[in-house]
């Protein structure tokens, strides 16, 4: 009786003992768990602080992206010439409001995305084709380029514009496009042609002065000397050909009254090879 009661004693120690290592072990893997667990959350916190930080630096990186694209915008939209951006494949990717409202009259959002083949009626194919060997001329250089020539205005006159292209590169220095800064040379260019007609015509009038001083002389004399052969001949074959002359004389006197009286330079075509001053017109 006694040994079953120590034995039951035994059983109740081992039992116990069993049951408080498995609770040690338990509880030991629960706190294993648990400082996993804490591990993971705190990464879980870490990465959402990044992700957080990462997000904030991005909208700002935006932000920043954004007021510089306005600012830029406001850049181009305030120089006075027209300017325009094109991709490697000649589409137009951008323009400033003088070039698309004072040169083709269209809103921006008609003009990207278009060549300028695209827009006939306002950039005729006689034009469109030079603007693209010149364009070439640009990629063949490798670097700046520029050129003269006409451009139809939304009023629908061709002016004289003087072309700025640069290209433009990727990353990899390939040009994938380039931009264009236009100059209005047409009042530039008559003030030049105006200044060398009246060189011309300054030219014309010291010559006409000559001509017109050494003439009249011989003139005068000229028609003295008819006159009075005229009169002392009666009606017949010589008294003809003094009134031909008289008629003669008395055209070479418009002539120089013509040369007299030049206000511009006008030319005319001569022989079908050189060009002469057109009197008549330029007197009148």
């Amino acid at each position: 009786m006694l040994l079953f009661s120590w034995l039951l004693v035994f059983s109740f120690a081992v039992g116990l003992a069993w049951t408080g290592y498995k609770y040690f072990r338990q509880s030991r893997q629960v706190q294993a768990l648990h400082k996993t667990l804490q591990e993971a959350v705190d990464a879980l916190q870490s990465l959402n602080a990044a992700h957080q930080e990462n997000a904030t630096r991005q909208e700002s990186t935006q932000e920043k992206l954004r007021g510089y694209l306005q600012l830029m915008d406001t850049v181009i939209n305030t120089i006075p010439n027209p300017i325009f951006f094109k991709d490697e494949g000649g589409i137009y990717q951008g323009c400033n409001r003088v070039f698309s409202k004072q040169i083709l009259g269209l809103t921006r959002d008609r003009i990207i995305g278009r060549r300028p083949q695209d827009l006939p009626d306002q950039i005729p194919p006689d034009l469109a084709a030079a603007y693209q060997r010149e364009e070439l001329k640009m990629v063949e250089k490798g670097g700046f380029h520029a050129f003269e020539t006409q451009m139809q205005c939304a009023d629908g006159k061709r002016r004289d514009f003087l072309f700025n292209l640069a290209p433009v590169t990727d990353a990899k220095g390939a040009i994938s496009g380039c931009v264009a800064v236009l100059a209005d040379l047409t009042d530039k260019n008559r003030a030049a042609q105006d200044r060398i007609n009246k060189e011309k015509l300054e030219g014309v009038l010291e010559t006409a002065g000559a001509v017109c001083h050494e003439f009249n002389q011989p003139l005068q004399a000229l028609s003295g000397y008819t006159e009075l052969m005229t009169a002392n001949l009666g009606r017949g074959a010589s008294r003809d050909y003094l009134e031909k002359i008289t008629e003669q004389i008395d055209r070479l006197r418009t002539i120089t009254d013509k040369l007299q009286g030049v206000t511009r330079y006008e030319t005319t075509e001569y022989a079908g090879k050189t060009k002469i001053i057109d009197i008549h017109k330029s007197s009148q």
